[in-house]
């Protein structure tokens, strides 16, 4: 699995209610449409933002933009709210970056898009590691793991970006998968054999799960193509000074 070149991820701190009010002062008097038009979206996407959802990174460099505010002020409420000379172009070029919504996991196969609603944060990718015909940004979505079970290729808390844009009846070997099982989104190694789907974990004390596709539903959402990892602590043998 090739690990992303990730550009950023915004702040878990994230202030909602905050930020729901500071969206709301920097349009001010300024009708939706008029502020949506110049910050790039839709009216009713206006209204979104300002009812809790979080505006993309391009989104968000916009507004910064316009209102000569800091995206970190935006979003947190920190700093003294006077914009900085950004660290990323002000529009990151399509053709070498790509925004991919987090999820919490709440992804249902056979789902086209994903809704609005259910985007928490966005990551923005570096297109190079991957191969041309994934890169098609309404196949891909990111979520984070939970649990050990394909340690030590994946971690909890791990951010993995999933490519829903396969053939779900081809399984590859050695490829990991995401899975829709029993109303939950499970990462395994996958394996088919007739009415059975065996679900593999990397980590050597988990268990084998075998789902019998005659009683049970297991839908593939998508092949794991990516991840990447929060480095919050040293690294193995690293020295504390």
């Amino acid at each position: 699995m090739k690990k992303f070149a990730l550009l950023r991820t915004r702040s878990a701190k994230i202030d909602k209610p905050g930020l729901r009010k500071r969206l709301k002062e920097i349009r001010g008097k300024e009708t939706l449409q008029s502020f949506g038009k110049r910050i790039g979206v839709a009216h009713t996407t206006v209204r979104r933002y300002e009812d809790g959802m979080i505006p993309s990174p391009e989104v968000l460099l916009n507004i910064s933009n316009i209102s000569s505010r800091s995206v970190e002020w935006i979003l947190t409420g920190g700093e003294s709210g006077q914009a900085v000379a950004p660290s990323v172009p002000e529009r990151l070029p399509e053709d070498e970056y790509l925004s991919i919504p987090l999820v919490e996991g709440k992804i249902a196969a056979g789902e086209p898009m994903i809704a609005e609603e259910d985007v928490i944060d966005w990551v923005v990718v570096h297109v190079r590691p991957l191969r041309k015909k994934m890169a098609r940004q309404p196949n891909l979505v990111a979520c984070r793991v939970a649990g050990d079970s394909m340690w030590p290729l994946l971690e909890n808390g791990d951010i993995i970006v999933i490519d829903r844009g396969i053939d779900s009846e081809k399984i590859v070997k050695g490829r990991m998968y995401a899975v829709w099982v029993e109303g939950g989104l499970t990462v395994k190694l996958l394996q088919r054999e007739k009415n059975s789907l065996f679900l593999i974990p990397a980590n050597s004390a988990e268990s084998v799960r075998v789902v019998d596709l005659i009683t049970q539903r297991a839908d593939i959402v998508g092949v794991v193509i990516g991840g990447w990892r929060n480095f919050t602590e040293p690294l193995p043998g690293s020295q504390r000074r």
